[in-house]
């Protein structure tokens, strides 16, 4: 199997679709398959044999994809196409899949609904357009993917197939160093951490976690934001207003290695965010042995709940989030074996191997609906 994946961003610029795209590409390479990147020019993975078009600004958000790919994605023997984007992405994959007559896939990352701020004055007309929209594009796809099965029941009457499919987690964020981690963090050792890990952008809901950190009954525990985004000097305006500056880092965007050593280093993981779908970060701090407490949306929850994190509601106030934050807190026994229950079923889920294998699976089935 070839597959050529086409998305609309790419690494360095963080999000969990470019982080999904690498992820899913490493694993289905680590298991003898072939996978061709087609996005912006920025990627990381200059040396790896993708392909890169343009894009404004460089690296991420506007792809343009030329109209010889086709060409010279068959020259490389693509077997099928799949986009990571309903933008472009999705257009120039459907394009090319037509005129070969290939399977064509299409991954639905994000619940779009909780995006549609970013189109500021124009956002009443787009959050108008977007259902249409959606179902033309989800229609036309052989099958589409969701990270996880919330979200597939949520499009099951808007596409041919459905097949649920996540990203791989990295294991290397589970070996990390608690003490590097804390003293980066500048916490001292029995200080509560929380940790979150997230863009720092109004549909993750960062600032519900200030919230719950001022409604703790714990008020020595801190929070350290794992993260970067746009709302960085609101929150920042806000952890002062509220008093809560000796209780609050903000640790910035994270390398592995660095992510790694703040996972070790938190008593919990923490977020308030209701858009996620598969919600990576949670998955991953679930493989480093860390107990998430979080809305019960996502693949996340679907696979921890019920034994291997707290996740209150779909919408809990951060009222009810503190309340969890403060009983696991008040119980290292608990929190532990959450933990090691955590670490299992996410370790089960998804692992690089168990994610190529669905992925194959997905591919062999829309191959066999266009036979």
């Amino acid at each position: 199997m070839h597959v050529a994946f086409l998305t609309d961003v790419a690494l360095p610029y963080v999000s969990g679709v470019t982080v999904a795209v690498k992820r899913q590409r490493d694993a289905l390479r680590a298991n003898g398959d072939e996978v061709t990147v087609v996005g912006p020019h920025g990627d990381v993975d200059i040396a790896q044999p993708d392909l890169h078009v343009p894009g404004a600004p460089a690296g991420y958000r506007i792809a343009m994809f030329a109209p010889g790919l086709g060409a010279r994605l068959a020259s490389r023997g693509v077997t099928s196409l799949h986009a990571h984007s309903v933008f472009g992405a999705s257009g120039a994959a459907l394009t090319i899949a037509r005129a070969r007559g290939l399977p064509f896939l299409l991954t639905l990352h994000t619940r779009l609904d909780e995006y549609v701020h970013y189109a500021k004055v124009a956002a009443p007309l787009a959050k108008m357009l977007l259902d249409p929209y959606l179902d033309a594009v989800l229609g036309s796809a052989d099958l589409v993917v969701a990270p996880c099965a919330e979200l597939a029941d949520e499009i099951h009457d808007r596409a041919r197939a459905v097949e649920v499919v996540a990203a791989p987690i990295e294991p290397l964020l589970a070996a990390g160093d608690a003490r590097r981690g804390r003293d980066a963090a500048g916490v001292a050792d029995g200080v509560p951490l929380l940790l979150s890990i997230s863009r720092l952008a109004l549909e993750k809901r960062v600032g519900d976690l200030l919230e719950l950190l001022a409604s703790l009954r714990r008020r020595d525990a801190v929070l350290a934001y794992a993260g970067a985004g746009p709302l960085r000097e609101e929150l920042g305006a806000r952890v002062g207003a509220l008093g809560l500056t000796d209780r609050v880092r903000f640790l910035g965007q994270l390398d592995s290695a660095a992510l790694a050593d703040a996972l070790a280093a938190a008593d919990l993981v923490v977020s308030a965010s209701r858009s996620e779908t598969q919600g990576l970060a949670l998955c991953e701090a679930a493989a480093a042995g860390r107990a998430v407490v979080a809305p019960r949306r996502g693949g996340y929850s679907e696979i921890l709940d019920g034994g291997a994190g707290l996740f209150p509601s779909a919408t809990p106030a951060p009222q009810e989030l503190a309340a969890c934050v403060d009983e696991l807190l008040d119980d290292d026994a608990r929190r532990t074996a959450l933990a090691k229950e955590a670490s299992t079923r996410a370790l089960a889920a998804w692992s690089p191997d168990a994610v190529a294998v669905a992925l194959r699976g997905a591919h062999e089935r829309a191959r066999r609906m266009r036979e």
